[in-house]
């Protein structure tokens, strides 16, 4: 992270305008095309279960229904020919050829030898709710006129009635459902009756089998019927038992699918002339009172086709914003680049030394206020510039006039020293001397004659001592002699005094019309060599005088430990060879390497030699 963040930092501003933007863009709209294809998805999902279920419950209500009006026209069928059958008995009783009591038995018996389906019968129950008529010979005439469904029974007498029994004997009520016909003259209503749960073999598959395949769901969705264990009801590919069915996977799909009765799956199938697995959702309800699983489906990849238009979509809106946006960027970055640009173009200019540099005039946006201000600056910072110089100039020629104020007084008072004290002293020496021999031809004055002779040693190391000073004071007046007479006097010193090789080298004659120009390089040297012997531990050092083109050039090389990284600040030996160079005008490089020494070049102009 931290790299990322260092590489992001030092890259310039156009790639990080055009980077960050287009990093903010893309995320931006990644995650919004997530929203969308999330909400997307979402939706078709949502439909798409929602159109099954709405399928299931469809069929659900079609099968009950249809099952419903098959058992209801099965109940009334068998509830109309029982009324004929009673109709046709009647007539016999009233043409005298029965008696009414054989009539109702055997209109009785011929209801008892009926089944409806497994466990329904016929029933008959009069007005006041008493049963006349039952299989089960203990419930015939009991009253049960208290009983919900027969209180109705005797307001409606006729028509289909669905309503929960429980017959002696059983745990619970189960639901039931009966069509009545009313024979008033015997006051009987008619009942046909049977259990709900044995409604399966009363219903039809036929009757709504070709609404339950005629549905699609994609192209190759479909919804189908199986019962609890599996055998296929209504299927439009596949027959038989399917309890044993696995998907790519090995899931026994249709065993979780009988288990749960009510719910969804996700699974994979492959129908009959297919070539792969398709992954599939289901949508699935339960009809108990026939033990029917009705189930809606649709292929994944159908579901999801819409998406892959939308997918499509949002790729190409994405595509087609980075093809605007980019150009743009690039444009808006040029329009913030392009003055940056140039202003560092002009501070680069300032920095060599080019004061009078401006910035063109640009709008009134930042990079505009920008300008303004650096114009201003750079103004100020001119005129600054110019009274600096102006005081600076006026600094240096004061600096340089008492430097050579100094100078003319030290070589004056070396020429007193060296044309006026040493003569007088070298007189006074001459003078002891003679005293000496006058006092060492009288035996009695022999001690005032060594006397006079310490007087004159005394004397005469005054002189040599006077002769020095003024040589210090006026290193190069020897000017008449040239500059390299008092360079190789130095040199000649140096090794004598240090015991190191130190050697002045010219190649031609070095004439000078300055003295004080003089001085200055005879002290710049001079602080060189010894800086290089007391400081560097020099065994070698060079002096050299070469005349180029246009300058003269003064080289000095030792051989010792070089400067250090960082030198004093507050030494002063660094900082006067700096000023005695700029007093010259001249350029001073110093060039050094830890173990190999010091090479100091002078280089003064010719203009400054006159």
């Amino acid at each position: 992270m931290h790299r990322l963040t260092k590489f992001f930092r030092n890259l310039n501003i156009r790639a990080k305008l055009f980077g960050g933007y287009s990093a903010i863009l893309i995320l931006s709209l990644l995650i919004l095309s997530s929203l969308i294809y999330s909400l997307m998805r979402t939706t078709v999902e949502s439909g798409v279960e929602r159109e099954l279920k709405n399928s299931t419950i469809a069929i659900l209500n079609t099968v009950r229904t249809t099952a419903s009006v098959s058992i209801k026209n099965y109940l009334r069928a068998v509830a109309e020919k029982n009324l004929e059958i009673v109709e046709s008995i009647y007539v016999r009783q009233l043409a005298g050829e029965i008696s009414e009591s054989a009539a109702k038995l055997e209109a009785a018996r011929i209801f008892s030898s009926q089944s409806i389906g497994k466990t329904g019968y016929i029933y008959c129950v009069n007005s006041l709710g008493v049963a006349v008529v039952h299989p089960n010979r203990s419930v015939i005439g009991r009253n049960f006129k208290t009983v919900g469904f027969v209180v109705e029974q005797i307001q409606r007498k006729a028509g289909y009635l669905e309503y929960d029994w429980r017959n002696p004997g059983e745990v619970k009520k189960r639901s039931k459902a009966m069509f009545m016909s009313y024979f008033a003259p015997w006051d009987w209503i008619i009942s046909v009756s049977t259990y709900r749960d044995e409604f399966k073999e009363l219903v039809n598959v036929s009757d709504f089998s070709e609404a339950i395949l005629a549905m699609r769901f994609g192209e190759s969705g479909y919804s189908f019927v199986l019962d609890s264990v599996g055998n296929v009801v209504v299927h439009p590919l596949v027959e038989g038992n399917v309890f044993a069915a696995v998907d790519s996977e090995g899931h026994l799909f249709v065993q979780e699918l009988c288990r749960l009765k009510n719910g969804k799956l996700i699974y994979t199938w492959k129908n009959p002339g297919e070539d792969k697995f398709r992954e599939k959702l289901v949508i699935f309800n339960y009809i108990p009172e026939y033990d029917w699983i009705v189930a809606s489906s649709s292929y994944m990849d159908e579901i999801y086709a819409p998406l892959q238009t939308v997918k499509t979509l949002i790729l190409a809106a994405v595509l087609v914003t980075m093809i605007f946006f980019m150009p743009l960027t690039l444009l808006i970055s040029a329009a913030i680049i392009r003055p940056m640009r140039e202003l560092i173009r002009r501070l680069t200019a300032a920095t060599a030394g080019d004061l009078s540099v401006r910035m063109f005039q640009a709008p009134n946006d930042e990079i505009g206020q920008l300008a303004r201000h650096f114009n201003l600056f750079m103004e100020k910072l001119e005129t600054y510039h110019n009274n600096l110089q102006l005081e600076i100039a006026g600094r240096r020629r004061l600096e340089r006039e008492l430097l050579n104020v100094s100078e003319r007084e030290k070589q004056k008072f070396g020429r007193i020293l060296h044309d006026d004290l040493c003569p007088h002293l070298i007189g006074t020496e001459v003078l002891s001397k003679v005293l000496k021999e006058k006092l060492a031809h009288q035996p009695e004055l022999t001690a005032e004659a060594a006397s006079a002779e310490k007087i004159r040693e005394l004397i005469g190391e005054a002189t040599s001592k006077t002769r020095n000073l003024a040589r210090g004071l006026m290193p190069v007046e020897a000017a008449v002699y040239g500059l390299e007479v008092s360079l190789e006097e130095m040199a000649e010193n140096v090794a004598r005094i240090y015991n190191v090789n130190c050697s002045f080298t010219s190649a031609e004659v070095v004439t000078l019309g300055n003295n004080t120009v003089a001085t200055h390089i005879y002290y710049i040297v001079h602080e060189a060599v010894h800086n290089a012997v007391k400081h560097g531990g020099a065994k070698n050092i060079s002096i050299s005088l070469a005349h180029e083109p246009q300058s003269l050039l003064v080289e000095i090389v030792d051989d010792g430990r070089g400067l250090p990284d960082n030198p004093n600040p507050k030494g002063m030996g660094l900082s006067i060879l700096k000023y005695r160079t700029d007093c010259l005008g001249a350029e001073l490089d110093m060039e050094s390497k830890p173990g190999v020494g010091v090479r100091v070049r002078l280089r003064l102009p010719s203009s400054s030699l006159l």
